[in-house]
C-alpha cells in the first residue's frame, strides 16, 4: 500500500493554491493525496500514520495558475466562492477545495447546481457563513473615535473577514483615519486618507495599548499619535501578511465578494 501524500502548505489563499498545483502535478493520482494547512495545532503528536509530509512553499506563480484555471474554465463568481472558503475557519478547507475542483474541472460551471454532493455542498455552506459573517460586521462594526481624529474598532470574527470588510469602510470613510483591529488573529488594517489600506500584524501590547487609549483623558492624545504611526511605519508593513489574507490580484474586486 502505498503512503497518502499530505501536502503542507501556508493557511493563505495562495498557500493553498500552491498547494493545488502541486498535488495536481505530482502524478501520485487524487486519492493518494491530501492538503492540509499548517497551524499551531501541527506537531509531530497528530501527524497521520502511513503518510509522507510534503512542505510546500507558497509561490505566487502556481498559485496564480490555479486562479486563472479557475476563472476562465469554471466562473468568477466560483473563484470567489473558493476565496471565502480559504479565508474561512473551516480546520480541512484546503483539502475540500482541492476535492471541490476536482469534480468542478470535470463537471463545469454547471458544479453549482450539484448541492447533492456532500463536498459541493459543504463548500456552498461554509462560502454562506463567511459571506453572512461579513454582512453582519458590516452593519456591527462600530468605531470609537478616540485622539486625533483617529477611529478605532475592535472584532473578534469567526472567519477570517478583516480584509474582506476594510475595503466598505475604506470607501464609506475616505477621508478618515482609522484602524480595525482582529483580536483573535493579531492583526489589524490600517487607512489614512489618499493611501491604500495596508493590514499588518499587531502585538498582545498594542491591544493592551488600545485599551488603555480608549480613555478619553487629553493626556493621551500625543500617545495616540504615537500608537497610530507605531503600526503603519514602514518596518511593520508586511506584504507578505497582506498578500496572505488578500491577494493583490483581486483585492481590486472587493465589493464583487460581498
Amino acid at each position: 500500500m502505498n503512503n497518502v501524500k499530505i501536502f503542507l502548505c501556508e493557511n493563505s489563499i495562495d498557500g493553498i493554491f500552491t498547494a493545488i498545483y502541486q498535488a495536481w502535478n505530482s502524478g501520485y493520482g487524487h486519492a493518494n493525496v491530501k492538503i492540509e494547512e499548517q497551524s499551531e495545532s501541527n506537531n509531530y503528536s497528530n501527524m497521520e500514520l502511513f503518510s509522507d509530509y510534503i512542505n510546500v512553499n507558497t509561490d505566487l506563480g502556481k498559485a496564480m495558475k490555479v486562479s486563472r484555471s479557475i476563472k476562465q474554465k469554471l466562473s468568477k463568481e466560483i473563484y470567489e466562492m473558493v476565496c471565502r472558503v480559504a479565508l474561512s475557519n473551516y480546520h480541512q478547507k484546503g483539502d475540500l477545495i482541492y476535492r471541490f475542483l476536482i469534480l468542478a474541472f470535470h463537471i463545469g460551471r454547471d458544479i453549482v447546481n450539484h448541492l447533492n454532493n456532500d463536498v459541493v455542498n459543504r463548500v456552498f455552506k461554509i462560502n454562506s457563513n463567511v459571506y453572512n459573517e461579513v454582512h453582519h460586521f458590516l452593519g456591527f462594526v462600530r468605531f470609537t473615535e478616540v485622539e486625533n481624529e483617529i477611529l478605532a474598532a475592535i472584532i473578534e470574527p469567526k472567519n477570517n473577514i478583516l480584509t474582506l470588510i476594510t475595503p466598505h469602510f475604506a470607501d464609506r470613510l475616505p477621508k478618515e483615519k482609522f484602524v480595525i483591529f482582529d483580536k483573535l488573529r493579531n492583526i489589524c488594517t490600517l487607512h489614512i486618507p489618499q493611501k491604500p489600506w495596508i493590514v499588518t500584524k499587531i502585538s498582545d501590547m498594542d491591544l493592551d495599548l488600545y485599551d488603555l487609549l480608549k480613555n478619553d483623558s487629553d493626556e493621551y492624545q500625543d500617545l495616540w499619535k504615537i500608537f497610530f504611526e507605531n503600526i503603519a511605519i514602514k518596518e511593520r508593513i508586511n506584504p507578505k501578511l497582506q498578500r496572505n489574507n488578500l491577494p493583490l490580484r483581486f483585492r481590486k474586486d472587493m465589493t464583487e465578494f460581498l
